[in-house]
């Protein structure tokens, strides 16, 4: 099982212009973010179609064309940029249909199954910071300090900014680099995926970043 490749996507255009414009004022988790589909609404269980906001379209004009061009989806309902504050803590993406914590955002279980038969399907891509630093772990437990456990660290090359990860059930977190990361930020799509294009952009992906591919059996325990 896959649970991590760079994708065989061009780079982000104009990367300049998203950290001049970037403010992060939601606070999340981890992260200090900007909501660029909709309005964030926890109460609303994803699965919708959502349109990029105004805002958005306002300030990430040619993020919002390279997302729509180049990702494998039939509709989009996530979108973020986040900041990161800090080291992030093992975790997993997934939505659930109840919510475990009071922050996690639900989805519908059509979505969820789709989610799950599609993986790996957490589109990512990062706009600044260090291109290392995401790891790949066995364990998460939000009650307690997992930062001890076997890391798999993971490579994005230089050649493109984005990344596909196993959204719903791959523990991973980011331990930053300290004057390499003040300004790390990435951003997350989530979305009904067009399956045959989503597979030949894994296919395509995983032949030319063979060597920086992470499989699920090759996590240390």
């Amino acid at each position: 099982m896959i649970i991590f490749t760079p994708l065989d996507i061009p780079p982000i255009p104009n990367k300049q212009s998203i950290l001049d414009n970037f403010i992060g004022d939601e606070k999340f988790a981890w992260w200090k973010e900007e909501t660029l589909l909709g309005v964030k609404d926890l109460s609303t269980p994803f699965g919708e179609m959502k349109p990029w906001n105004d805002f958005a379209k306002q300030k990430y004009p040619e993020l919002l064309h390279w997302i729509d061009t180049y990702f494998p989806f039939e509709y989009k309902f996530y979108v973020r940029l986040a900041r990161s504050v800090g080291n992030v803590a093992p975790h997993v993406d997934g939505n659930y249909v109840k919510a475990p914590h009071p922050h996690h955002m639900t989805i519908t279980q059509n979505m969820l199954d789709h989610q799950l038969a599609n993986e790996p399907i957490g589109y990512r891509f990062v706009v600044s910071g260090s291109r290392d630093t995401l790891y790949m772990c066995n364990e998460y437990d939000y009650s307690k300090d997992m930062s001890d456990q076997p890391k798999h660290f993971c490579t994005i090359p230089e050649e493109t900014d984005a990344f596909l990860i196993n959204n719903c059930t791959q523990p991973h977190g980011v331990d930053v680099k300290e004057g390499v990361d003040d300004d790390r930020i990435v951003g997350f799509v989530l979305g009904k995926v067009s399956e045959s294009a989503h597979q030949e952009l894994i296919k395509r992906s995983t032949n030319k970043y063979n060597k920086q591919v992470v499989k699920k059996d090759e996590l240390r325990i």
